[in-house]
């Protein structure tokens, strides 16, 4: 029986979506603050230091999604990220 190891192994390199880096790009140049990106199910959730920064980005979720081309729901949160 394979590990686990060697079934990712043989699977490739595993990179992470266009989408998270285009997201946290964005929120880094845009607001000059970091962000933690992750997928759940068909949701993209986007976690943000503070309120203040999460309501404002919630504000401006249209064009979040515009020039980031995202398929997928978005959800923005606030808290410590991980």
């Amino acid at each position: 029986m394979d590990s686990l190891q060697d079934i990712l192994a043989a699977r490739g390199d595993f990179k992470p979506p266009d989408e998270f880096k285009a997201v946290r790009e964005y929120i880094l140049r845009r607001y000059k603050s970091n962000s933690f990106v992750k997928i759940q199910r068909d949701a993209l959730i986007v976690t943000v230091k503070g309120s203040a920064l999460a309501a404002t980005i919630q504000m401006e979720r249209q064009r979040l999604i515009d020039e980031c081309h995202l398929t997928k729901k978005l959800v923005i949160r606030a808290g410590a990220g991980r």
